[in-house]
């Protein structure tokens, strides 16, 4: 309950209680203030719920309500201070007239009357509290997403406005190779199989595992290394022939 519910539930016992006494004082009896005795009990439940309500308050209420949940809970337990007075009055005024008995009577009647609107009014309350917090959340989230999703928006724009485009890093050979998107090669050895004397240089032809054939040069002064690790293919290739081979001679001894 807000503040103004418990402000009118308040109101209204306290009409009912001006009602009862003034039947007291005329000799009335508690059949024919029953509508009065029945509007104050209904006060005095609402505000005790209201009091349950305010020191349970829905996690919504907590985090973006704290005020209000305060001030209820301050407001339902003065109003419900200033019933117990009203109830000591009653009881008093019950036993001085009808006798202890009719004390008893009323409290069971009261219990009644809580239980019934405990299984309709107040029930009815809860649901709409607990739909009320649901549809805030959601409506909480929703305008928390939209307002990241505009960010977003306006950062690309601006992104864009200012000529910027993202651009993956390409990756160095190594790189690629430690994170496992390439392969190392498969190295052999390759052992000298022939070479060739060409002025000062020397065509040197290096044969590898499954007729892997590679032609390298070098100068006549240093020879041809007797084998070196070179890279394994399983296709076979073609042994370089002498033409080509005296061709790429000439060529770099230009």
């Amino acid at each position: 309950m807000d503040p103004v519910t418990i402000s009118v539930a308040l109101g209204a016992a306290n009409t009912a209680f001006k009602a009862i006494k003034a039947g007291f004082s005329v000799g009335r009896d508690l059949e024919g203030m029953s509508k009065d005795v029945g509007r104050w009990m209904s006060a005095v439940s609402d505000i005790d719920n209201a009091e349950k309500m305010a020191k349970n308050p829905p996690l919504f209420g907590k985090l973006f309500k704290a005020g209000s949940v305060e001030e209820a809970a301050l407001q339902a337990y003065s109003a419900k201070k200033k019933l117990e007075e009203q109830r000591q009055e009653l009881k008093t005024f019950l036993n001085l007239t009808f006798g202890p008995t009719a004390y008893a009577d009323l409290l069971q009647m009261e219990g009644e009357i809580r239980k019934q609107r405990q299984q309709t009014i107040y029930k009815q309350q809860k649901m709409r509290q607990q739909i009320a917090e649901i549809i805030a959340w959601v409506f909480l989230v929703a305008v928390g997403g939209g307002f990241i999703a505009l960010l977003a928006t306006v950062w690309v724009k601006k992104a864009s406005a200012d000529g910027y485009t993202y651009k993956s890093k390409q990756l160095t050979r190594q790189q690629k190779l430690n994170n496992g998107s390439i392969l190392p090669p498969l190295l052999t050895t390759c052992r000298l199989k022939k070479q060739k004397v060409y002025k000062d240089k020397i065509a040197c032809i290096y044969e590898g595992a499954n007729k892997r054939f590679e032609l390298d040069f070098a100068d006549i002064r240093v020879g041809c290394p007797k084998q070196f690790r070179c890279e394994y293919k399983k296709l076979n290739d073609k042994e370089p022939s002498i033409d080509q081979v005296m061709d790429s001679l000439r060529s770099i001894a230009k």
